[in-house]
């Protein structure tokens, strides 16, 4: 795994790098590669390593591995943070009821017993919600 911290919305995944193949099997990882990408390879115009497909899950990239392999490929497998299909649920906030600006934050600095309200970071005017 990768030395960086994991974030919410990432989930493992990897890449799979085509490095090479064997002497007189092209027309195999040929065939190969057009089965696993949407537009038609050729071998004699890529630069190595070439990105077979690129951050999928690890089954997919483990599929995606042995049939190159068995066809004659030499592949890489590199670990990649793949991100989550649905967004982060984002709380919403009113916007400045004086100026019209987004950019609002809760007013905490009140006691217990006050009204909830929001402070515009624009203008700097407190507002009930």
């Amino acid at each position: 795994m990768g030395d960086r911290p994991r974030q919410r919305d990432e989930i493992l995944g990897a890449t799979v790098l085509l490095t090479g193949w064997s002497k007189g099997r092209e027309d195999e990882v040929a065939e190969t590669l057009d089965l696993l990408s949407k537009e038609p390879v050729h071998l004699a115009g890529i630069q190595l390593p070439y990105v077979v497909v690129a951050k999928v899950s690890l089954d997919k990239a483990s599929s995606a591995r042995r049939a190159l392999e068995a066809s004659g490929a030499t592949v890489a497998v590199e670990d990649a943070w793949v991100t989550r299909e649905a967004p982060l649920p984002v709380a919403s906030r009113p916007p400045c009821p004086f100026c019209g600006s987004t950019k609002t934050q809760p007013y905490t600095h009140a006691g217990p017993a006050a009204r909830p309200s929001m402070k515009c970071t624009t203008c700097g005017q407190r507002f009930r919600v």
